[in-house]
C-alpha cells in the first residue's frame, strides 16, 4: 500500500532516510541489507541470503527498508519510536493489525456498508 504523506510529519522523507542510515542501512530485526537481491529461507538463522542467479531456481526479492512506528502512532516520530525494517519484518510486526482491518472490511462489505 502506498504511503500517504499527509498522515506523517512534514520532514518524514528526511527523517525516515536518517533512521535507515543510523541503522547501518540494514533491517534492525533480521539485518538484511537494503537494496540487494535476496532469497528467503526459513531454515536459516537470518531468513535471507544474497541471491545467486547461477545456482538458484527461486525468484529473488529486493530488500527495501521502511521505517516502522513502534507505537503505531504516525505522528510520534521521536527517534526512540522508529525502527528500520525490511518488508518481511515490517509485515510480520503489523500482521495482527492487517488481519483485524481485513476482517472488519469484509464484515462491512457483507452487510453492504
Amino acid at each position: 500500500m502506498p504511503i500517504n504523506y499527509k498522515d506523517y510529519p512534514k520532514n518524514w522523507k528526511w527523517l525516515s532516510r536518517q533512521i535507515i542510515k543510523d541503522a547501518g542501512n540494514r533491517c534492525e530485526l533480521c539485518f538484511a541489507p537494503n537494496g540487494i537481491l535476496v532469497e528467503r529461507d526459513k531454515t536459516r538463522k537470518y531468513p535471507w541470503y544474497e541471491y545467486d542467479i547461477s545456482t538458484s531456481e527461486n525468484k529473488p526479492t529486493k530488500i527495501i527498508l521502511t521505517v516502522h512506528h513502534i507505537d503505531s502512532n504516525k505522528i510520534n516520530s521521536k527517534k526512540q519510536n522508529l525502527i528500520a525494517l525490511c518488508q518481511r519484518c515490517h509485515l510480520r510486526l503489523d500482521l495482527q493489525k492487517h488481519m483485524k482491518n481485513r476482517a472488519e472490511s469484509r464484515r462491512l462489505q457483507a452487510i453492504g456498508e
